[in-house]
């Protein structure tokens, strides 16, 4: 799995829901066509970095989240800190990590593995700069509408979904 591979399955399963979200508000309240168009891709990109932020919670041990560390990994997930990490063919255990990425099943220490090379090869500091990215994006859209509470919010929401712990 490629970045663009693993951004457009986010596309298809997570941030689909936010846009499905949006649309149907969006004909409710009769939301002009430009203004709905622009709202579905907020919430696109919303929701892609939602599931980034879920991704980068399976690297870390975190009660409070309510997910298991390396879950994604044990049920054959791939995640954008891996991905990323995988990319990086100048570390001499690159081979190693994509064929143990690869595997069917994978046992405790070979998630754990796999989870500290990710760390190590900036997995998960590519993840934030990805958020970030996306953050800016649908600052744009936003940007095109008159500064108001509901502008605020927008971007409000976005900075909740990066910053928050569970």
């Amino acid at each position: 799995v490629d970045e663009a591979t693993y951004l457009e399955i986010i596309r298809k399963k997570t941030a689909s829901l936010f846009c499905s979200c949006v649309e149907v508000g969006g004909y409710a309240a009769g939301a002009p066509e430009e203004q709905l168009r622009d709202l579905m891709a907020y919430a696109e990109l919303l929701g892609t970095c939602f599931q980034i932020k879920d991704d980068i919670f399976d690297y870390f041990d975190n009660k409070e989240v309510g997910k298991p560390t390396g879950n994604d990994l044990r049920e054959g997930k791939m995640t954008l800190p891996l991905i990323y990490a995988l990319t990086r063919t100048d570390d001499p255990r690159h081979d190693e990590m994509v064929a143990l990425s690869h595997k069917d099943i994978l046992n405790a220490d070979e998630i754990a593995t796999l989870i500290e090379y990710a760390k190590e090869q900036g997995g998960i500091d590519y993840a934030y700069s990805t958020m970030e990215r996306l953050k800016k994006q649908a600052d744009e859209i936003i940007s095109k509408y008159p500064q108001s509470e509901s502008t605020d919010s927008f971007r409000l929401i976005f900075d909740y979904i990066i910053e928050r712990k569970k």
